[in-house]
């Protein structure tokens, strides 16, 4: 899925690709770097080209974290090459409230949304009790060859918070983890304007604003789940304990791996 506005060269060219990009490179707190092609976050690959399967192929891609409910996941399955291995962990928050299955919300639930508020509560509940991401951390644990994957409907929410227990993990400040969450900005046209398109005379201009609120990035959005690990845990690293059972000595190994300089 096509852009055109200047890329950051987190992105990786894919002709099928929505929100797809590379981690590596990103700075930790001593100096160190991410490796590059070792850990990458995107959107559905549903519309994935042969050349864009060629591509992940060369990098290697072999292992796709897919954060999506079974029933999203069915209706637009991923495109992957044999190599890569799948694996569907849903990481909705287990509450009625709130649902980071944004894409599929109709005319009538947008309007009536209050999308910011929607996403702040959002981005609130998904750090914690989730399984997601406890099945993420105990990947991230082990060796693997290749590249690791993370991805739901379009790669910001879902995908957002797991990226950032990454980064966290592997020793980077809230700052650098804030830039790269932020790189989404911008990158979700194509998205907003499909669903547009689709709900027609339906979505009101209330409606609008609320999906266009739903289908960005904001700084408040990741704040108010760092905000919420605060209050709960108190710092970061005692979330990353707690929750997944990364404790500094499991990081430590994590970053021997993952890191590098």
């Amino acid at each position: 899925m096509t852009n055109s506005q200047p890329r950051h060269p987190a992105f990786l060219t894919l002709q099928g690709g929505i929100n797809f990009r590379d981690l590596g490179g990103q700075r930790t707190v001593d100096g160190r770097r991410v490796r590059s092609g070792k850990l990458l976050r995107s959107g559905s690959l549903h519309r994935m080209t042969t050349d864009d399967l060629n591509h992940l192929n060369a990098i290697p891609l072999r292992h796709v974290i897919d954060y999506r409910d079974p029933d999203e996941a069915n209706r637009s399955p991923d495109k992957l090459n044999e190599l890569a291995h799948y694996h569907n962990v849903p990481a909705n928050p287990y509450v009625h409230d709130v649902n980071a299955k944004v894409t599929d919300f109709d005319a009538g639930t947008l309007n009536a949304l209050n999308g910011e508020q929607f996403m702040l509560e959002l981005y609130r509940q998904l750090p914690f009790n989730n399984a997601a991401y406890r099945q993420l951390a105990g990947w991230l644990m082990e060796p693997f060859d290749g590249a690791l994957l993370q991805h739901c409907a379009v790669g910001k929410d879902r995908t957002g918070v797991g990226c950032a227990l990454t980064l966290f993990a592997l020793g980077c400040d809230s700052h650098t983890v804030m830039e790269e969450y932020l790189l989404t900005q911008g990158m979700l046209t194509q998205v907003e304007n499909e669903i547009v398109s689709t709900l027609g005379q339906s979505l009101s201009k209330q409606g609008r604003q609320n999906l266009a609120d739903i289908l960005t990035v904001k700084e408040s959005y990741l704040m108010a789940a760092l905000s919420a690990i605060h209050d709960r845990y108190g710092s970061v690293a005692a979330w990353l304990s707690a929750e997944f059972q990364l404790t500094p000595q499991a990081c430590a190994l994590m970053q021997e791996r993952l890191l590098e300089g």
